[in-house]
């Protein structure tokens, strides 16, 4: 059985499938990102503060979420 497309470039679409597929897959295998551990990172700290000050964490949470509505 052979690939038609064997040989042939890429288009864009499907070089960021293949991308989007690679990146799922390391995800997977636990082989995360360094931007995925900083924000993994943030979100650890932003557990943290919430369980030290809850009502402080959700006044600042409802600020995020209305600066985040506004763009």
């Amino acid at each position: 059985m052979t690939d038609a497309g064997v040989g042939q470039p890429l288009s864009r679409d499907e070089v960021k499938i293949r991308e989007a597929a690679d990146q799922s897959y390391r995800e997977l295998e636990g082989e995360l990102i360094p931007e995925t551990r900083s924000f993994e990172k943030l979100l650890n700290v932003v557990r943290a503060r919430t369980r030290e000050a809850p009502l402080q964490a959700l006044a600042v949470a409802f600020i995020l979420g209305a600066m985040a509505v506004r763009r």
